[in-house]
Formats: C-alpha cells, structure tokens, sequence
C-alpha cells in the first residue's frame, strides 16, 4: 500500500511592492544627495589640486581655512558620493531604475553642470594663458570637472545601465552650449578685426594687449565651442535625432537665436550706414564703434541660420512651419521695436526740455530696427495671404496668434498703468521737475507700438475663429495613441493632417515584421468618429483601431 501523496504546501503570498510614489520619493532624495555630493566634492578636490598646481610646498602653511574646507569637502563628501553612487549603480538598484524618469534627469543635471564648468574653467585659463597669466584655479577646476563630466558621459552611454528615457537630451544641451560658445568667439573674433581695420577700436592702446592677442583668445572659445558642438552634433547623433526635445531645440536655434542674431547684426549695421549719412558731425569713432559686432553678428547669425535651415528642411513639414513661425515673431518684435524707438525720438523733439538737443541717433536707430524688422516679418509672414484657408490650418498658428495677442496686450496694460502714475504723479507734484512728455514719451512709444500689434493679431484671431468650425467640423477624431515599432514623424505626421487630431505614439517593446505604412493608416481611420482612437500597428500589414472612452 502505498503512503498517499503529501499535499502541497502553497508558498505564501509575496509581498506587495512599494507603492510608486515611495519609489518616486526614493529616487528623487537619493539622486538629489547624489547630486549635491558630487559638486561638493568636485569643489574640494578642485580646491586641493589648486594648491598643488599653484605650489605644492606651501599647501599646508597657507590659508589653512580654504586648505580645511577642501579637505572636509573632498574626505566627508567625496566617500558618502562614492556610497551613494555605487548604492544606485548596483544591478538590483539600476534594473528598477533605469526606466524611471529620475535617473536620465539626474545624468541631464550632473553633466550639463560638469560640461558648463569644465569649458568655460578651461577657455578661461587658456585664454589667459595667451596674455601670459598662469590661473592655477581655473585649471584645477577643469580637470576635476572634466573627469566629473567624462564620468557621466560614460554612464549616459553605458551599454547596460544607461536610461532608457530622455536619451538624447543631454547630448542636445551639449551641442547647442558648444553653438553657443563657437559663435559667440568668432563674433567677437571678426568684430576685434573689423574695429581694428576701422581704426575706431585702437586695440593696442585701449585694450592694453595687441591685436594677434586680442583675436586669439576668443578663437580659443571658438574653436572649443566648435569641437565640442562637432562632436555631439555628428559623433553623438543630435543631429539626427527626432524626438521632441531636439525637435524644439532645432527650432529654437534656427527660428529664434540665430535668426535673432542676424537681425540684430543687420540693424546695427544699418543704424551705423544711416548715421554715416546723417550726423556727418559726430565724430568718426563714436559712429563707427558698433559696426564690428554689427557685421560680424550679422555675418555669423546668416551662416547658422542657412545651415540649420537646411537641417529642417529634413524634417517634417510642421517643424518648418513652426520655425517659420518664432522667426516671424522675432522679427514683429524687432520691427515693434523700432516703432516704439521712432515715436519716442519724434516725441523727443516736442519735449521742452530737450529742444535743441540732437535726436537724430535716437530717431536713427528706431527707423533701423522698424526697416530691418519690417521687411523680415514681411518676408517671414507674408500678410497679404495671411487669412487663406491653408495658412489657417497651419498647425500652431492659433497658439502663436494667442501668444503675440496675449504678451502685446499684457505690456500694453503695464505701459497704461506706467503712463497713468505719471500723470498722477506730474498732477500731484509738477514742481518736482521734467515735462509730462518727458516722462511719459518712452511709455508713449511703446504702447503705440504694443497696441499695433494686439489689434493687428486680434483681428486674424478673430478672423481665423469664424473661419475654423468648417475647418473643425471634418475632423471627427480629436486624439489617436498609435502603437508601432517605431512611429516614424511620417506616419505620426499623416494621421495628424488626414484627421486633425492630436497624436501620441507608445514605441512596442518586441519588434514586428511588415507594419503597415502611412497611408494603410489613415484608410483604417477612413469613417472612424470617436473622441480617442487606439491604433495598433500589427504585423503583416494588419491595423486594430480601438475606440476608447475619454
């Protein structure tokens, strides 16, 4: 006879895992002292190798208050950064936390900081070097920072540990901080030539150094700047990335700082042409002394503003809409500008207290800013197809409207609020000096100009409201969460201007074969009419499209 079969003992049941937000909170404090240990210790190591590059023998014998901070912030800091590091660096640790938002903030963080003290301590000290300075501290403070920095580009790139979200943002801040640094150098690289050329810029005398010197030191920062925006741009991929971050950044540099730039270096060159022509006067340096950054802005801001053009031509075709449009808004508040400047300098010269005085560089420069930022906005709006159909639907022109409309009637209001307390104040107490119109003249200016512009966009605004529910009335989607592997901008580009709808893309974890193609999207959406649309790319071709409710 056989003994009967024990019965199974079931395993009790696991443990419930923390609840998210704990690990939320978790993360956060530990990334945050993390962060904190790092800079602290990075300040005293770089204290420490300051002292040793300065004069090893003395390290103990001078200013032993700077000698006892280093040290407690390298012995004290420098361990517990190291214990809290390899705590978060562990393979139980990292497979919780390389999918949550904290750890690529924290890499964002720590290396942008370590890149942005690194270079502009090394620029520093090489440029200093040129003038035959020897800085100890700002080579100290490049190398530890350096070594931070080169450490965290090393776990951003990590093959096993590296975040798995916002993975090209780092790398984006670093090609646009080397943009940065590169044409800042060559602007003030070309300007030092052209004053010099001009003979309004004596470098030798003013400046105290000679001219090779006085170019030299900002090619350093450009030349730096350069390499390090080569190396992220083409080496780390920003350049062909497609995510949001990089989107935005891409339009920031070319609709926005380059193309500010450029106007900036037109205007002045312009002002400076015109007061030539103008106030023959005045004497020749005082006229000719903005013209080197003038050209040089102008000339450098061109140059970026092509090349980064042509990068968005590559993209889709929102993107170079959307860059159409922040140029055109810098370019309405240049030319506003130059209104508010042009009524100020014609307000000027009925201003009893200043008839006689010369207006002319006032009035110049307003006339400039309004000619240059007029003929942009011009070109860049196009006003006189302002209000076509196509232009209507163009996606974030409605946002744009609001946002021109809203800012310009926000400044208006503070100019009514400034002009009502000088009124106020000119009633109650006129003996205290200046004419009503001498105080209230650069208000003046800029309201006219303010005012300008709200009625202008309020009006499209308002234009573009009538226009839109036969726009609005087709689309019968408002929202579709596509699933593929991977959402290209092509098809995310497609759903969006056959339904209208806002489209959000959730990448699949396994990879599958034969996914359907943009237009075999739109065709399963033909007659769909749902407020949220789940869209399912399968293999094969195959399309699911689920309803949802909210």
């Amino acid at each position: 006879m056989t003994a009967p079969a024990p019965t199974p003992v079931s395993a009790p049941p696991a443990a419930p895992s923390a609840a998210g937000g704990v690990q939320t909170v978790r993360r956060f404090i530990t990334y945050l002292l993390l962060f904190v240990m790092v800079v602290i210790a990075a300040i005293g190591l770089s204290g420490l190798l300051e002292r040793v590059l300065d004069d090893g023998s003395m390290i103990a014998f001078s200013d032993n208050a700077g000698l006892a901070q280093s040290l407690a912030f390298t012995l004290i800091a420098g361990p517990l950064a190291a214990l809290l590091w390899w705590l978060t660096w562990r393979e139980s640790a990292m497979s919780r936390d390389r999918a949550s938002i904290a750890w690529p903030l924290y890499l964002v963080l720590a290396s942008t900081v370590a890149l942005l003290v690194f270079t502009l301590a090394l620029f520093a000290w090489a440029e200093a070097l040129i003038a035959d300075r020897w800085q100890p501290s700002n080579l100290a403070i490049a190398i530890v920072w350096g070594l931070v920095w080169i450490w965290h580009y090393w776990m951003w790139r990590h093959p096993a540990k590296a975040p798995v979200r916002l993975i090209g943002v780092a790398p984006a801040i670093a090609s646009l901080t080397g943009l940065w640094m590169g044409v800042g150098g060559l602007v003030d690289a070309l300007g030092t030539l052209i004053d010099s050329a001009t003979e309004t810029f004596t470098v030798t005398t003013v400046i105290g150094i000679p001219l090779w010197q006085a170019v030299l030191q900002p090619l350093v920062w450009a030349v730096g700047g350069g390499l390090l925006w080569w190396w992220h741009w083409f080496r780390a991929g920003v350049r062909e990335q497609r995510t949001g971050f990089a989107t935005v950044l891409l339009v920031f540099v070319t609709g926005f700082a380059s193309f500010a730039l450029f106007i900036y270096g037109v205007t002045f060159t312009l002002y400076t042409v015109l007061r030539l022509l103008v106030t023959a006067g005045d004497p020749l340096s005082v006229i000719l002394d903005p013209l080197g950054l003038a050209v040089s802005s102008a000339a450098f801001g061109a140059l970026v503003l092509v090349y980064h053009s042509r990068v968005v031509t590559e993209h889709p075709d929102a993107v170079h809409k959307a860059t159409g449009l922040v140029a055109s808004g810098v370019a309405l508040a240049t030319a506003a500008t130059g209104v508010g400047v042009t009524v100020n300098a014609l307000l000027a010269s009925f201003s009893p207290s200043l008839v006689g005085a010369d207006q002319r560089p006032l009035l110049i420069g307003g006339i400039s800013a309004l000619l240059v930022g007029g003929a942009l906005w011009w070109a860049s709006w196009r006003p006189g197809s302002a209000s076509s159909a196509a232009r209507i639907s163009t996606p974030g022109r409605r946002v744009y409207l609001v946002v021109i409309f809203g800012l310009s009637a926000l400044v208006a209001l503070i100019t009514l609020l400034v002009i009502g307390y000088q009124l106020f104040s000119f009633a109650l107490d006129g003996a205290s000096g200046g004419s009503l119109l001498e105080r209230t003249r650069q208000a003046l200016g800029l309201l006219v100009a303010t005012v300008l512009v709200a009625a202008y966009h309020f009006v499209l605004w308002r234009g573009d409201r009538a226009a839109m529910p036969s726009v609005e009335s087709r689309r019968t989607i408002e929202k579709v969460t596509l699933v593929s592997s991977p959402a290209s901008d092509l098809l995310v580009t497609a759903i969006h201007e056959a339904t209208g709808a806002r489209v959000t893309v959730l990448r699949r974890a396994d990879a599958v074969a034969g996914e359907p193609d943009a237009a075999a999207l739109v065709a399963a959406l033909d007659g769909i009419e749902a407020r949220h649309v789940l869209v399912v790319a399968g293999a094969e071709g195959r399309t699911e499209v689920v309803r949802l409710e909210g």
